[in-house]
């Protein structure tokens, strides 16, 4: 018995390197993209294991960078690596926090300091806290007074809330360390906080800090939540990973409606969109057990497409090569980048001499045939970068993507005919 693969249109071109930038340092936070100082052209901005956050042009010039070396006492040496102990883990965020009608970048490090810059890079405020920051901080309106707040998680088991000076306005004690970066959702006009924590608790907050709801699973959460309204009803799923290698998927009162093993741990945010072009969203992830996931919106497997090491970072869905359709980007501890077709490819067990009549490539209706068969992911592209992928960002106006590795080195790919 063979294998026929129905790949119906193959894809021409190829990803090239535009550029390369090296920060001579370990890269250990994933880029933002944004124009941050309102010139009209976006920056690029990251974080490395020495402190220094960076902010690029598109074209890898160095526009400034600002160094969070702090000095580290006595006591503290002794429970912390000084090489790594400024490192900037999370993604720095960007907003007018304080009506001036400029944005501040805010972002926080290993030592558990968060930072306030201007957009030309100087220091505006710094608070320190007794837990490390891990997390990309949140900006957003919490309050609905136009004046947005800094949400952010610490390894001293608290999610504060800060005004645009780092004054706190609320904390919420989680009994837990948190690590991963919190999420923001509105239901009647009210706005609610979602995050998890090291011993595996889901938290819901109201924008007063008082607990909503709360979901255990069985292991550290790193994943940030994803939100969406999957059915159409107008209620809002939560999706978020965990260590204990689920993938679940709670509606906005907390009840668990899916969830979705997989064989590893589940450390990045889920990315949702209809990207088969049924009309119906899917959820696309990665897992630790070096797989990528296509799930529709009740949690059954469309595909999965198998790399050689664990997957870390959040899937890109965007249309990279101007075809009007979406592919799905994501990169990989085996250092590489995988562009993969959004449908897949329809794998039928054909036995020879016997016909039938094979669904649409990518369609997980009833497959119309009588022979067994399955839809796989299917490769597109493929980069090969200089390390383990930190993260990546898509530039919708050149089409490319930043690509940062932990080695150090910033990649801008782009599909090449």
């Amino acid at each position: 018995m063979a294998n026929l693969t129905f790949g119906f249109k193959k894809r021409s071109g190829r990803l090239d390197r535009v550029w390369e930038f090296d920060a001579e340092s370990n890269i250990s936070s994933s880029p933002l993209v944004a124009d941050i100082d309102g010139d009209g052209k976006k920056e690029i901005v990251f974080g490395t294991k020495k402190g220094k956050l960076f902010v690029l042009d598109m074209n890898a010039g160095i526009k400034w960078f600002y160094d969070t070396y702090e000095q580290v006492d006595n006591v503290e040496v002794m429970f912390l690596d000084t090489e790594t102990a400024s490192s900037i883990e999370g993604p720095p965020n960007h907003g007018d926090i304080d009506g001036n009608g400029k944005d501040e970048i805010v972002f926080g490090t290993e030592m558990g300091v968060l930072y306030c810059l201007s957009d030309k890079g100087m220091l505006l405020w710094k608070k320190k806290f007794e837990g490390t920051i891990r997390g990309q901080p949140v900006i957003y309106d919490l309050l609905h007074d136009k004046k947005p707040k800094v949400i952010v998680g610490c390894g001293d088991k608290k999610l504060r809330v800060l005004d645009s000076k780092g004054k706190d306005v609320w904390f919420f004690d989680a009994e837990s360390e948190i690590e991963s970066t919190p999420g923001t959702f509105q239901k009647d006009g009210n706005s609610f906080i979602v995050f998890g924590c090291n011993n595996g608790m889901i938290y819901c907050l109201n924008n007063k800090g008082d607990k909503v709801w709360s979901y255990k699973t069985g292991a550290k959460i790193l994943a940030q939540p994803a939100f969406s309204d999957l059915y159409g009803d107008g209620r809002t799923c939560v999706v978020i990973g965990s260590s204990d290698n689920y993938l679940y998927v709670l509606d906005d009162a907390g009840e668990l409606l899916w969830k979705y093993k997989t064989e590893g741990a589940v450390i990045a945010k889920a990315s949702i969109d209809d990207i088969t072009g049924d009309k119906r969203k899917e959820v696309v992830f990665g897992s630790c057990d070096n797989k990528v996931y296509c799930l529709n919106r009740d949690g059954d497997k469309v595909w999965s497409y198998e790399t050689d090491f664990w997957i870390g970072s959040e899937p890109i869905l965007e249309d990279l090569d101007g075809d009007g359709k979406k592919e799905v980007i994501i990169g990989s501890y085996d250092h590489n980048i995988y562009v993969l077709d959004a449908e897949g490819s329809y794998v039928l067990d054909f036995v020879p001499g016997l016909g039938g009549i094979v669904g649409q490539t990518g369609s997980y209706s009833d497959v119309m045939t009588k022979e067994p068969g399955k839809t796989a992911g299917k490769k597109i592209w493929q980069f090969k970068t200089n390390g383990v992928i930190v993260g990546c960002a898509f530039l919708p106006e050149s089409k490319s993507i930043v690509v940062n590795t932990k080695p150090g080195k910033i990649d801008n790919i782009k599909h090449k005919e």
